[in-house]
């Protein structure tokens, strides 16, 4: 009898974080979310599960993840009949703007919310900061409504270009919220605003206790 062994994989904890993905239901909330394309061989819930994996292991370049998918189980991590030449930079591009069209923030909101349920975590305190990134060259928004990249102050006070994030966790550090948003918006309007979204997603999570959320001075 002879044996041939088409590939050998590194059982590492890769595995685990897919389990976890997969027992959490994201992949299924992601395909509801953004609805498969049947002319697409990939998914959004795949590149999504693909590039969390990508991230927690070095995190490639979008460019160098199809070449780092041939060194995986993508069949075993992911779902059967992947093929890693799928998940080449203008593919995953695609999904990333289907997973924006699909209002990228009601999609991570969906997200945290159903992990939040389904592990019974608790929320009574939570935190909640900014930061910023800089970045450099011309952006032009497509519509008002769009994410505006522009000149702002940033954490030591220093006028650049750059975009805004904000992140909510509970008292453990596990998300809750995060979003991206312009690069000139202060804290004290970030703040109001994201609260009422915050509310909502407790409504969603079914945590009707009362919470606490300490602000820290700038």
């Amino acid at each position: 009898m002879s044996v041939q062994i088409r590939a050998i994989y590194e059982s590492s904890y890769l595995n685990i974080i897919s389990t976890i993905f997969k027992d959490l239901g994201l992949p299924r909330l992601i395909d509801r979310l953004v609805p498969v394309n049947p002319q697409c061989q990939t998914r959004a819930s795949d590149v999504v599960w693909l590039l969390t994996l990508d991230i927690l292991s070095g995190r490639q370049a979008l460019v160098h993840v199809e070449r780092w998918a041939h060194d995986i189980d993508l069949p075993k991590l992911i779902r059967l009949g992947l093929s890693p030449s799928w998940f080449n930079d203008d593919a995953i591009a695609r999904h990333l703007y289907r997973l924006y069209d699909a209002n990228i923030h009601a999609v991570l909101s969906a997200c945290l919310v159903q992990i939040y349920k389904k592990e019974g975590i608790p929320l009574r305190v939570f935190h909640a900061d900014t930061t910023d990134v800089s970045v450099y060259g011309t952006y032009e928004s497509a519509s008002p409504d769009a994410l505006r990249i522009t000149h702002g102050y940033n954490r030591h006070h220093r006028w650049q270009k750059q975009i805004g994030f904000g992140l909510i966790g509970n008292e453990d550090g596990i998300p809750f919220y995060g979003d991206v948003h312009d690069g000139n918006l202060p804290d004290k309007t970030w703040n109001p605003e994201v609260l009422s979204r915050v509310q909502k997603q407790l409504k969603q999570a079914k945590i009707e206790e009362e919470w606490i959320y300490p602000i820290l001075p700038p």
